[in-house]
């Protein structure tokens, strides 16, 4: 039940039904972004769908970086995971949806661990260290916020070889609106970074538990991966197919590799 006493969504795999659903169609679903604040705004799918020709030229580029043993962490559809396993690379592929891990088994990701990324060093203890691990798909966002991403990344260096890379993509927060501002406003008043969010994803009936999501730059990306070892070693800017050339560039890929404090 919601607070005033009125049926509440189902908690449950609402991600996971949007992917299947859209897989199942072959066509761009709908689901619903809801913020703490009550901000709802749509979330749709179509990047599920696309093949590695339609990528963005800076996520191809990331990922010709590659070497495996290969962690794909929030794998979804398992594109990404795919795309590196076709070429003769061993991926494991993470997600906290047992729908999603299903479509990355067909898609021909080799091995799929149900979890999530705050357990990575539990959930992979004992196994051939990881050369790349990948948070594409704006996953830098499942860091959530300063604390909870060092500690993620700090969990990623100690499963990972001594040549390690994370290649990743992240989306500048953005604002302009007068309840984006206010977000972003009680973010630093608290002392959180302006684009930390707590959040939720509606499918229908269906709503996933709060999450926290961290949209961020490329500069507070650095700050957090220093203090868990790694260092940022190159940064492109890149707008998805379709966006206006005149949008602003919002998103970016990062590539990380792992340092001791050497330098």
């Amino acid at each position: 039940m919601e607070a005033n006493g009125s049926p509440g969504p189902r908690i449950g795999d609402a991600f996971g039904l949007q992917l299947s659903d859209a897989v199942r169609l072959q066509r761009p679903v709908t689901a619903f972004v809801e913020r703490s604040d009550g901000l709802i705004v749509p979330s749709g799918s179509a990047q599920w769908l696309n093949g590695e020709q339609e990528w963005p030229s800076a996520v191809r580029d990331a990922l010709a970086r590659a070497r495996g043993p290969v962690l794909d962490v929030g794998a979804g559809s398992g594109r990404h995971g795919a795309f590196l396993a076709r070429r003769s690379m061993h991926v494991t592929a993470l997600d906290t949806s047992a729908l999603a891990l299903g479509i990355c088994r067909d898609a021909g990701v080799q091995e799929t661990v149900r979890g999530d990324v705050t357990e990575l060093e539990h959930r992979m203890r004992g196994r051939e260290p990881f050369r790349t691990v990948l948070f594409l798909g704006n996953n830098v966002g499942l860091l959530g916020s300063v604390s909870r991403g060092t500690d993620i990344l700090r969990q990623v260096h100690a499963i990972t070889s001594a040549d390690a890379l994370i290649i990743a993509e992240g989306r500048r927060p953005v604002g302009g609106t007068a309840d984006n501002d206010a977000y972003a406003e009680r973010n630093l008043a608290r002392g959180g970074l302006p684009g930390e969010l707590v959040m939720r994803l509606r499918y229908g009936t269906t709503a996933t538990d709060w999450f926290p999501y961290l949209f961020c730059g490329p500069e507070e990306l650095e700050r957090i991966a220093g203090a868990a070892g790694w260092r940022l070693c190159d940064v492109q800017d890149f707008r998805y197919p379709g966006a206006p050339s005149d949008a602003p560039l919002l998103s970016y890929t990062a590539v990380l590799r792992k340092h001791d404090g050497d330098g």
